[in-house]
């Protein structure tokens, strides 16, 4: 936990107050306070421009089967398009089956999730949204979706979230991958943003959207929902020096490959 920046706690901060302390001009110095449990140490820390790609991807051997490891952190603008140069490395570098993970992605943006869904799904339903004042409406895929004979996992934990519960879904209720991990978040709502005069905003649930199969994943407001079941159970310990939730998605996905 940051305690201080330089001199100035921060404690009582907001975020963005917070932030705007630590951020500054790359090649500039700056001095935190860190607080692990009860040890507090100093670091002094060379800022720089760092870019975080939205998604990644590794190729691991698991007993001697390739399998593409694929990271997506977020459904920004894009981020489809990213995810596809990725896919098409792995593919390239000899991967016999792919592991999506979506643990910790809080979602996005609707037609990124459509547009990552299609990568591995050719045709058909990726999610409808309906609304009190709106009209009932269906995505579907895209097109140019890899072979479906290409095996495939999702991996999820609570912090998966809406748009990356949105592809979990379509993927789980297509046939398309198994979903290992823990039940997803639960977030089966959309917002539109009304601005206000005074320069603020209304941020304004307005409607509800379902997976292929008609499960809405419930919540509403700030409430959590359902979520999504995965199909293999699996989680990683925090104080583990071994991902076992990701050695459970390998296991599966491998055992697929004939």
């Amino acid at each position: 936990m940051i305690n201080a920046v330089g001199s100035t706690s921060l404690a009582g901060l907001s975020t963005d107050a917070a932030s705007a302390l630590i951020k500054g001009r790359a090649g500039t110095r700056v001095r935190l306070t860190v607080l692990t449990g009860t040890h507090r140490r100093t670091l002094s820390l060379v800022r720089a421009d760092i870019t975080v790609p939205v998604a990644s991807s590794t190729l691991v051997n698991f007993h001697g089967v390739k399998i593409g490891h694929l990271v997506l952190t977020s459904f920004t603008d894009g981020s489809g398009a990213e995810l596809r140069a990725q896919v098409e490395n792995m593919l390239h570098a000899g991967a016999q089956a792919l592991v999506l993970d979506l643990r910790e992605n809080g979602g996005g943006l609707l037609n990124e999730a459509v547009n990552v869904a299609s990568i591995f799904i050719p045709d058909g339903t990726i999610v409808s949204t309906d609304g009190r004042s709106l009209q009932r409406q269906v995505y579907t895929a895209k097109g140019d979706a890899i072979p479906t004979s290409i095996p495939m996992v999702v991996l999820v934990d609570r912090g998966t979230a809406s748009s990356a519960e949105i592809v979990t879904g379509a993927l789980q209720d297509r046939g398309r991958a198994t979903v290992v991990g823990t039940h997803t978040y639960g977030k089966g709502v959309f917002q539109e943003i009304q601005p206000l005069p005074n320069g603020g905003a209304l941020d304004m649930t307005v409607g509800e959207y379902f997976t292929p199969n008609g499960h809405n994943l419930g919540g509403g407001g700030v409430r959590e929902g359902a979520g999504i079941t995965p199909n293999v159970y699996a989680v990683t310990n925090p104080r583990s020096r071994v991902d076992t939730a990701l050695v459970v998605a390998e296991r599966t996905v491998a055992a697929k490959v004939r």
